[in-house]
């Protein structure tokens, strides 16, 4: 396979990992994952509709808006925001089942073109498990806390062929083109540095409603060894799989001259802070509740099913403490001074950037052009050419104006 079939990955910025649940589902408009045998919240969003949010920039004739993945579960919390061409559609998926301890919520989304095959597929993490030596305890494909169980890890490639086989099960003349192996692609993805990471990427062709297409997979390949020693001596647990599992597709032959507007989605994703505070505190909830049921006697399978329908049964109260702990952490936390995390995320979500204002102190202005200048009597000059300066045409006195930390 050609190597720049996968140049995006190597400038990509930045990808919101969806480290959540275990083989991801398609999310696709009409699937709804709701696993079997859990007592699950649920939620998928409604399709946006095309022109939805505000305006970003123009790539390959395309403009760009901004759109969000929506939590109701928690309180219709964004979980994060991405961009996306005007005229496409996005749908995403937010699923919880508190029985998983170990990866409560999985997370998918997809924008895709109403009058083409193109579309861009976001899919929740492939999580799983193994024991060195291995007793017998599990049988593979057998859930645990949300990871599923395996006899070994999978090499990079295998396990991502393996995902796509599952993910695009229903679909005509499936063919593998060829994998890659994408060194960088941890590191272009802003992922926390790990020796054992490895990104991967797979490229197949198929048809879709009458169409060749070709798709492109890309994910990060992980493991992490955790030993335990106990009276029959050390044992080890493998947690292994794929983060940031993430597709192109297209009609045959076009995802080259495309690979553009893909890339500035994939780049686009945006992590809202106050939900990943929320999802620490309903981790840190979830792991009290469970080894409540172990203290009680319960084994470790057992303990997650009555913790997961007690929560059910009193969801309401769960939520209530996970806000009230939220509001004591943020009270103790909260900065003296400057612009936090959520003030930058709803920045982001506005398509504004605020900067440090002579005149008003701070002011905002669209986050499509870079450089804001003003005469500090509340009149501006904005750009996206870093060698403008209206000094040069204009009578002396602009300044430059720089983002409020």
């Amino acid at each position: 396979m050609k190597s720049r079939l996968f140049a995006y990955c190597l400038v990509s910025s930045y990808l919101v990992t969806f480290s959540t649940g275990s083989f991801g589902q398609d999310p696709s408009p009409g699937t709804k994952p709701v696993e079997s045998g859990a007592t699950v919240a649920a939620a998928q969003t409604e399709p946006s509709k095309p022109g939805k949010g505000p305006t970003g920039p123009v790539i390959d004739g395309e403009r760009f808006t901004t759109r969000q993945v929506l939590d109701p579960p928690q309180g219709g919390l964004p979980v994060c925001v991405f961009i996306a061409p005007s005229t496409w559609k996005d749908q995403s998926q937010v699923i919880w089942n508190y029985a998983h301890v170990s990866s409560p919520v999985k997370i998918a989304a997809s924008a895709e073109n109403p009058s083409s095959a193109e579309a861009f597929f976001a899919f929740p993490a492939a999580e799983f498990f193994c024991l060195r030596p291995d007793a017998g305890y599990y049988q593979p494909g057998q859930n645990l806390g949300g990871l599923t169980y395996s006899q070994q890890p999978l090499p990079p490639a295998q396990a991502l062929l393996e995902i796509v086989r599952r993910l695009r099960s229903n679909v005509y003349n499936l063919k593998v083109i060829g994998s890659k192996d994408l060194p960088g692609l941890a590191d272009a993805l802003r992922m926390p540095k790990s020796d054992t990471q490895r990104g991967v990427g797979l490229k197949v062709t198929y048809d879709f409603n009458n169409t060749p297409v070709e798709e492109e997979f890309y994910a990060v390949h992980y493991t992490i060894e955790i030993p335990y020693d106990g009276p029959q001596g050390r044992t080890w647990q493998t947690n292994w799989g794929l983060n940031s599992i993430h597709s192109f597709r297209a009609p045959k032959a076009t995802l080259e001259r495309r690979r553009p507007v893909f890339a500035a989605i994939a780049r686009s994703f945006r992590p809202n802070p106050a939900w990943q505070q929320r999802l620490v505190a309903v981790n840190a909830y979830l792991q009290e509740q469970f080894n409540r049921q172990l203290q009680a006697g319960y084994d470790q399978i057992a303990a997650a099913a009555q913790m997961s329908r007690q929560i059910s049964a009193n969801n309401d109260a769960m939520l209530a403490s996970i806000d009230s702990r939220l509001r004591t952490s943020r009270a103790a936390g909260a900065p003296s001074s400057g612009r936090s995390a959520n003030d930058r995320f709803s920045d982001y979500v506005r398509g504004v950037e605020t900067v440090d204002d002579p005149y008003y102190g701070t002011s905002q202005h669209s986050s499509t052009e870079s450089y804001h200048w003003t005469d500090g009597y509340g009149t501006y000059r904005n750009s996206s050419d870093p060698a403008y300066n209206p000094n040069q045409s204009e009578s002396s006195g602009w300044q430059l104006m720089t983002p409020t930390r």
